[in-house]
């Protein structure tokens, strides 16, 4: 089989994230409105688990070092979190509304009108 697993065909079918945190698997997580467990190993996973931990929208746990009782209670935590689902749906909805070309468009004119 592959090693490779589509991570947007997935998403949409599990109740929990358990991820790095690096930025695609966390908007990618972010659009379907799914809680997070964030063990970074390197690079912007570490800002994004800190930042996403202190604002109280995902769990961030040590890659190496935590015992079952820490994953299970993250678990169980980010699933009955019923305010925490809701701040995610909504963040969802808001994600998925969003005209994407629209954006672009707008920064790229931001970026010409400064050059």
């Amino acid at each position: 089989g592959d090693r490779y697993l589509p991570q947007v065909k997935i998403l949409p079918v599990v109740d929990l994230v358990i991820t790095h945190g690096g930025n695609n698997s966390v908007t990618e997580t972010f659009a379907q409105g799914k809680p997070m467990i964030i063990m970074p190993l390197f690079a912007d996973q570490h800002d994004n688990a800190q930042r996403l931990s202190e604002k109280n929208l995902a769990i961030k746990l040590p890659p190496y070092d935590f015992t079952d009782e820490q994953m299970i209670e993250s678990i169980d935590r980010l699933l009955y979190d019923k305010e925490l689902n809701q701040r995610l749906l909504r963040a969802s909805k808001r994600i998925l509304q969003t005209d994407k070309h629209e954006i672009v468009c707008d920064m790229i004119e931001k970026i010409l009108e400064n050059c």
